[in-house]
């Protein structure tokens, strides 16, 4: 039978003992932790796109990107730094460079930063930069530590584009890459500053490689990989796909070699793609974004493994919730938001609660949505039931509970009874078949077939229990 639970706000203490297997009596014997290697990386409410991953001399790992502002809008007038210890825990450093207010550290005043790099060399991190109008102009400020601030952001003459990408090769000498459509590239001086000779045009084109844009280049056992935002899969005006070019010198010629991973399917618009590939203690990894809210922007940093073929060509590697942490354990607690593929209307949304951090949350679910969590390994625990937090107010609806895909096997229906506004939320839960193996979880939302355009829920979190 099919319990209903009402809690208020002020009862929190009963989720905590509902759920409390998940992070202590649990912990040892399956490695049960809140502390996973998830996707997204980006903590809630920070909007963190374009993801440039750097290892830096002090052991920590470092993530440049844009920094997308609330409310649909594209990137912003600062950078934020993230940085871990251990690709779990995240530190959040805000205004390390800044176009306005009281962080600013250029004479560019009020234009919006697009996607950077930054890297290590001599003593010194270097931040490369773009800034929007006027050309795309770019531009590199420094800074004594990763984490910045970064200043004196200075305009590097000869270039113009977006999306900066910054190699230092073994010999020391210093390049930059850039465009959109046509990838350009050119040597750095020796001060990191500037430009030295000719700026090598159509490294890649839109036409051969199907280069849009997101340039970010790295070298493995001799060979250089160029990785962007392709759009050979979804469009023209669509870059969902991180490709990959391979050449033996850093201005080529490349070849084209594939896709490494494609974002179609995060979010219900896709727009755009960026990443890069980096490798810490003998594993290579790849960072990307993916979209939430509903549209194209708002979007947030993900990491993936990824596996190098003999010939130095790597697997396409798809989207999941568990990161690079390996298959999780259903009796982990799982934010709904972390959802990795999404069909329908349903999308991301956050609310900010006075005093408190930002909850995200699938929301604007209708009737025949669905959502993804991949990979749950079903071994760790023999679950029996499954638990989960509807926020505000929900129809009458079930959410069937199936393994790999919409159509795949049904292991529950959990029922959701109107909420009449008597709480903030609901817990609802219904018992599941035994379950073996590793699986995606797969949430198929069913509401009135003839209201397909009615909202039935919002799905905060879930959980399994034994």
């Amino acid at each position: 039978m099919k319990k209903k639970i009402f809690l208020g706000i002020g009862c929190s203490f009963l989720l905590v003992a509902l759920v409390a297997c998940t992070s202590n009596q649990k912990k040892n014997e399956t490695g049960i932790t809140a502390d996973r290697m998830l996707n997204p990386i980006s903590p809630p409410g920070l909007y963190f796109a374009d993801p440039e991953v750097r290892p830096m001399p002090d052991g920590r790992i470092y993530v440049y990107g844009s920094r997308d502002e609330p409310e649909h809008v594209w990137c912003s007038h600062s950078y934020n730094v993230l940085s871990t210890s251990d690709l779990i825990h995240w530190n959040v450093e805000q205004m390390s460079f800044a176009t306005t207010g009281k962080g600013k550290q250029t004479n560019y005043t009020d234009r919006t930063l697009y996607a950077p790099d930054c890297i290590y060399h001599n003593g010194k991190y270097y931040l490369y930069y773009c800034l929007e109008g006027g050309g795309e102009d770019e531009g590199v400020a420094v800074s004594s530590s990763p984490y910045g601030p970064f200043k004196e952001g200075m305009k590097i003459e000869g270039i113009s584009g977006i999306d900066p990408s910054v190699f230092i090769d073994d010999d020391g000498q210093g390049y930059l890459f850039w465009g959109q459509g046509y990838a350009k590239g050119a040597k750095l001086s020796k001060d990191m500053l500037t430009i030295e000779g000719a700026v090598h045009d159509s490294l890649l084109t839109y036409e051969e490689h199907a280069f849009n844009e997101a340039s970010s280049v790295r070298k493995r056992n001799g060979i250089y990989y160029y990785i962007y935002g392709g759009h050979q899969r979804h469009g023209e005006s669509n870059c969902a796909t991180l490709n990959y070019a391979t050449a033996t010198s850093p201005f080529g010629p490349y070849t084209y070699r594939g896709v490494i991973i494609d974002n179609w399917g995060s979010n219900r618009r896709i727009v755009n793609n960026h990443g890069c590939i980096f490798e810490v203690d003998g594993q290579w990894y790849i960072a990307y974004h993916r979209p939430t809210h509903g549209g194209a922007m708002m979007r947030k940093a993900c990491l993936e493994p990824i596996t190098f073929n003999p010939d130095g060509t790597i697997q396409e590697v798809e989207m999941t919730t568990q990161g690079i942490g390996g298959p999780m354990s259903p009796l982990l607690r799982m934010d709904a938001a972390r959802a990795c593929l999404m069909g329908g209307h349903v999308t991301v949304v956050a609310r900010y609660p006075k005093y408190d951090i930002p909850v995200e949350y699938l929301a604007e679910i209708r009737d025949g949505d669905y959502a993804y969590w991949k990979y749950y390994d079903f071994d760790q625990a023999e679950v029996k039931r499954f638990i989960c937090k509807t926020w505000d107010n929900n129809r009458a609806a079930k959410i069937e509970l199936r393994l790999d895909s919409p159509e795949g096997e049904l292991i529950g229906v959990c029922e959701l009874e109107p909420m009449q506004g008597e709480t903030a939320y609901v817990l609802h839960e219904a018992s599941v078949k035994s379950v073996k193996g590793k699986h995606a979880l797969v949430m198929v939302f069913r509401g009135d077939p003839l209201a397909k355009e009615e909202d039935i829920m919002n799905l905060e979190w879930f959980t399994f229990t034994e």
